[in-house]
């Protein structure tokens, strides 16, 4: 016979309770003599030897009773002799899908719970001596040891949710890892989202040894996420209304009513929304409100769920932007430039925004790069040193390029990087083409115009083969791009195929160049949302130049933090960033302090595959096996279909004793009574 919790054994030590009643009753009584007592001896000496006996009895049967209960709590089994005997192998794998789609219920228990279960009674089955790694989806927190069946134990116990998951190549090159390089012998306990599954022939080593996949599934799998959040203008302003965006998916079968709040700064905005959304579909709620001060602002989305809704961990939702004081212009040109004073007149008269020349032939040091939008204005040649302090770093930029038309210029390593094959100089007067402008880039410029309407005029431009991940914003009307928007690393670039000289075209004296410079400038403005998915918290940019590491402090809170710890500070190009990668392990907002000030914040929400309702079937994954020659390998088991491996069957037909002590303490119990009453 086995012991499950053999722990609660310690309560035996409850028997000494009626040890000392037994003692009590045995304590001496005070003689009184009489004159003649031989008549009463006889009667005296039987009643005591009854009485001895009686409490013999009610001593033993109340041990009994206690030491039934305690034994009985210490859920006693016995196991099933066809038990497979895995002693052979010198440790056993548990991986544990503790993902947030593993927290769908399923006969009013939730997947980890019952994988836990299963879990605990694989470990029971297995030989006291087995030694077993285990695997989640929180990477730091996995051994890369074995450990024994009671450390095991206390480990699943202690699993919660994870905003994290593993796909399961990277599974496979983990418990590789664990196991040494040695054949895996692991058991999946799993829902098998579809998400995870990216195996091709080429990652897998066939030897891989034995893997049972056991799969989990609910009989209920609605839900609604908030996917993203985003402004209709990039600048941020006071006292202005602001139209946000919040983008719902219905990733069930059925119609959703619910509730939508919005909250920036605790209490700065407060706002509702009641939606209703349809099987599948995609919903877009818009809230217009205003903030009355410039700084930081936390925003926070919820969804009021119905209780439809079997996923929660994706009903809230964080992003950060701040209304900035400044906005710096970085214009560098290869000396005298009559087009700068235009740009200069232009940025200068905007509000909050510092301009800058600079004079490629005077030299320029990384920090003069440091800029929110950068105009490379009809440089001759673009050095290699040039292009690697500002598309090789970590920093993100945005980057105005208008080209040299004089003479043929040397753009061959920028042109490379953003894919442009050639370039060819073409001597010809166009005109700007308004139909084929990108009005959502264009928003409320050229909202009405006619036929007659005056447009501005080019004499030279480049034509380029563009690749097909450009997005052209305007063409001239011989159909050329004249301004392109490339993206190279999350660098913006946005290229100007002409230039602003007066000898090449009037677009300087011209309406539309204010507006048209002022939406690039929106564009690469500093007040975008922060937000960032758990899985890709890496380095955050500082929006100040600090030298110094200790200096930097990130927390969940400003006041009274949980979680609080000092990043590692690199410099890279005049710009600091703060490496955090494996600090942060729940969404919500966190905050950048310097010296206890507060100079930056952002916002972590969770990955936005696992709200996906998409999940393998058994036919498919075992066709993906077949596909993969891994049948033999990596077998399938359904928890639903009540199909286990028969290591885990067996447990099923093990003999349980507990019930049997609960009828023994109540034999027991009544056994007390008879006594009492029939013995005296």
């Amino acid at each position: 016979m086995n012991l499950l919790y053999p722990e609660f054994l310690w309560a035996l030590l409850l028997n000494i309770v009626p040890i000392f009643i037994h003692l009590f009753n045995l304590q001496k009584h005070e003689t009184i003599f009489f004159s003649d007592v031989s008549l009463l001896k006889s009667i005296e000496q039987k009643n005591k030897r009854k009485s001895e006996l009686k409490n013999i009895l009610l001593l033993i049967s109340r041990m009994l009773l206690v030491s039934s209960i305690v034994i009985a709590f210490c859920f006693p089994y016995r196991k099933d002799d066809k038990l497979i005997d895995l002693a052979n192998s010198s440790s056993i794998g548990i991986y544990i899908d503790n993902s947030f789609s593993m927290s769908r219920n399923n006969k009013n228990q939730s997947l980890l719970e019952a994988v836990k279960d299963d879990a605990l009674k694989l470990i029971d089955n297995l030989p006291n001596k087995t030694k077993y790694v285990l695997t989640t989806n929180n990477k730091n927190e996995n051994y890369q040891y074995a450990i024994n069946k009671n450390e095991i134990k206390r480990e699943i116990i202690n699993i919660q949710h994870s905003p994290f998951n593993l796909r399961i190549s990277d599974l496979i090159e983990i418990q590789k890892e664990q196991f040494n390089g040695k054949s895996i012998n692991s058991f999946w306990f799993t829902d098998l989202q579809k998400n995870i599954f990216d195996l091709e022939n080429k990652l897998i080593n066939k030897k891989l040894g034995t893997i049972n996949v056991i799969q989990y599934t609910s009989n209920s799998n609605n839900n609604i996420s908030i996917d993203s959040v985003w402004f209709e203008n990039s600048n941020r302003e006071v006292n202005k209304n602001e139209n946000l965006y919040i983008k719902v998916n219905n990733h069930s079968n059925n119609e959703i009513e619910f509730q939508t709040r919005l909250k920036i700064n605790t209490d700065e905005v407060l706002n509702q929304s009641f939606n209703k959304v349809k099987s599948k579909e995609v919903k877009i709620i818009k809230f217009i409100y205003a903030v009355n001060s410039k700084g930081i602002k936390n925003g926070e989305i919820n969804i009021i769920s119905p209780q439809s809704n079997d996923l929660r961990f994706d009903d809230k939702y964080f992003f950060t932007y701040t209304i900035s004081d400044k906005f710096k212009v970085v214009n560098i040109h290869e000396g005298e430039n009559k087009s700068n004073k235009s740009i200069q007149r232009l940025f200068e008269s905007v509000e909050k925004t510092q301009f800058i020349n600079i004079d490629i032939k005077n030299g320029y040091s990384s920090q003069d790069l440091n800029g929110d939008l950068i105009i490379i204005n009809e440089l001759s040649e673009i050095s290699d040193k040039l292009i690697n302090d500002l598309l090789k770093s970590n920093k993100k930029n945005n980057i105005l390029f208008i080209p040299s038309l004089n003479k043929e210029p040397r753009y061959n390593k920028l042109f490379n990087l953003i894919n442009i094959k050639s370039s060819l100089l073409i001597k010809s007067k166009v005109d700007l083409d308004l139909e084929s402008i990108d009005l959502n880039f264009f928003k409320n410029i050229f909202s009405n115009y006619n036929e007659n309407l005056d447009l501005p005029y080019f004499n030279r431009y480049l034509i380029v083969d563009n690749s097909n991940s450009v997005k052209t914003l305007a063409k001239f009307n011989s159909g050329d791009p004249l301004l392109s928007k490339y993206t190279f690393r999350d660098n913006q670039i946005y290229l100007l195929s002409s230039n602003l000289s007066l000898k090449n075209s009037n677009f300087t004296n011209h309406a539309l160049f204010v507006p048209i410079f002022l939406r690039i400038k929106e564009e690469s403005s500093n007040d975008l949302i922060q937000q960032i998915s758990i899985d890709k918290v890496k380095s955050i940019e500082l929006k100040s130049n600090i030298q110094q590491n200790g200096k930097v402090q990130i927390t969940n809170k400003v006041t009274e933090p949980t979680l609080s710890f000092f990043p590692l500070i690199r410099n890279n190009l005049g710009a600091s960033f703060a490496y955090i990668e494996n600090n942060i392990e729940s969404t919500g907002q966190y905050y950048i302090l310097n010296e206890d000030s507060v100079i930056d914040c952002f916002s972590v929400n969770n990955v936005k595959s696992e709200s996906k309702m998409m999940f393998l079937e058994k036919k498919e994954f075992i066709n993906q096996m077949k596909n993969l020659d891994l049948e033999n390998q990596i077998k399938y088991w359904n928890s639903k279909e009540n199909s286990y491996p028969n290591v885990l069957i067996n447990k099923n037909n093990n003999l349980e004793y507990w019930i049997y002590f609960i009828y023994l303490a109540l034999i027991f119990l009544v056994l007390e009574i008879i006594i009492i009453k029939n013995i005296s």
